[in-house]
This record gives C-alpha cells, structure tokens and sequence, in this order.
C-alpha cells in the first residue's frame, strides 16, 4: 500500500491489512454547487478558512471525546466558539445520553472491504444504541449520512452489536443559530446501499475493485 497515501487508508490490526477510510471514500461524491461557489468566492483564502475551521473542529472533537470518557473540561480555557459548541453538547448529553460505550472507536468491514473511527457509541435513554458523530460544519451534506451509516454498519460488523439508530451533531461554524443541530439517520439500510455504491465506484476508480473476494464472501458462485 505504499504507493497510496497513509490519509486514504488506514491500516488495521486485527486484520494486518490496509483499508479506504470512509472519509476518502464518500470524497468521491459531489459536493455540489454551492460549496464550488464559495469555495471560488473565497479565493485564495479558502485554503486557510477551511484548515482553521479542521483546527477548531479538531479541538472540540478531543473535548467531545473527554467528556464521554468522563473527563472534566476546563470550560474557560477554551476559545469562546469551542466553548459555546462544548456546552451545548454538554447540555444535550445530559438530556439524552445514559452512558457512553466507546469513543473514538476503529471499526472495519472486512466483508465489503473498508474502515474508519467513529466518534462515539452511546446507549441513550430510552434504551436504544446510536452510533453519534460530531460535525463542526455550515450545513449536513448528503454524504454525512452514508459516512455515518458505514460506521454503524461496520461496528455491527466487527462486534456483533445491534445499532438501533445514528445521530449527527452538527456544531454551526458562523453567526447563525441554532448553534448546534441534531439530526438522526431516517433509513440506515437505504443509506448503507448507496454508500456501498459509492465505495464500488471509489474502488474502480483507484483500481482497487474487489469484485472476486467479495462475491466470494458473500457465498457467490457462477453457474
């Protein structure tokens, strides 16, 4: 796997083998007209808004992290932003949330052949298992939906778990409000379909298609 770069792949132990990352794979779809239009609005200094916005988005995934860890966060030592985003997830925990199951999780799909790391596994309130995932964003893309249901899809996969439900946490980067959005995954199945659409293209692309092992897993024979 030298020959691709280590952001699009992600090597796991349990399997010793390298696979795509969900993130590069749902890369592949389109983000539309209206993130071209601002990107070449912003000129020169889209690069630079969009690596401060990863910085700061970054910092409070780590905060998010802590807290469903059961760490205490110093609330004051953080950026005004962060710290508005901090609370509101603090405030929407405690409404919601019953207890953390995993944070940060690696999971894998060995079977349809790809990886990534979820933000957090929680068993909620009212019983149900949600897979979450934070985003510090303008707006939930289409593709946020097939990024998260991979990872519900791959934590069933590797444990054996079911997962009742996912939710996006969207934390609004600029002036609006509301300052946070939470938005929960309507059709897991349907949405894991067209992911894997997309991955199958994403493999072609990159000639990586594993047409012969997974029809293979998958009990395929020909006539």
């Amino acid at each position: 796997m030298n020959e691709y770069p280590e952001k699009f792949f992600h090597f796991v132990p349990e399997l010793k083998e390298y696979l795509p990352r969900v993130t590069s794979i749902t890369k592949i779809i389109d983000k539309g007209e209206a993130f071209y239009n601002w990107v070449k609005k912003q000129g020169e200094k889209a690069t630079e808004i969009l690596e401060t916005a990863g910085d700061i988005g970054s910092s409070f995934h780590n905060r998010a992290e802590e807290i469903g860890k059961g760490i205490q966060i110093n609330l004051e030592a953080l950026q005004p932003r962060e710290k508005a985003w901090t609370e509101k997830f603090i405030e929407w925990k405690d409404l919601n949330v019953k207890r953390f199951i995993e944070t940060e999780r690696l999971v894998w799909h060995n079977l349809e052949g790809y990886c990534g790391t979820l933000d957090a596994l929680v068993e909620l309130k009212d019983g149900k298992v949600a897979v979450l995932d934070y985003k510090t964003a303008k707006y939930i893309y289409p593709e946020h939906f097939l990024q998260v249901t991979a990872y519900l899809k791959a934590y069933e996969y590797c444990y054996k778990i079911k997962v009742d439900t996912a939710f996006i946490l969207r934390f609004e980067k600029g002036d609006k409000t509301p300052l946070m959005q939470v938005k929960e995954i309507e059709d897991i199945e349907g949405n894991f379909k067209i992911f894997l659409c997309a991955l199958r293209i994403w493999e072609w692309k990159n000639k990586l298609y594993r047409k012969d092992k997974v029809e293979k897993e998958k009990g395929v024979t020909n006539a």
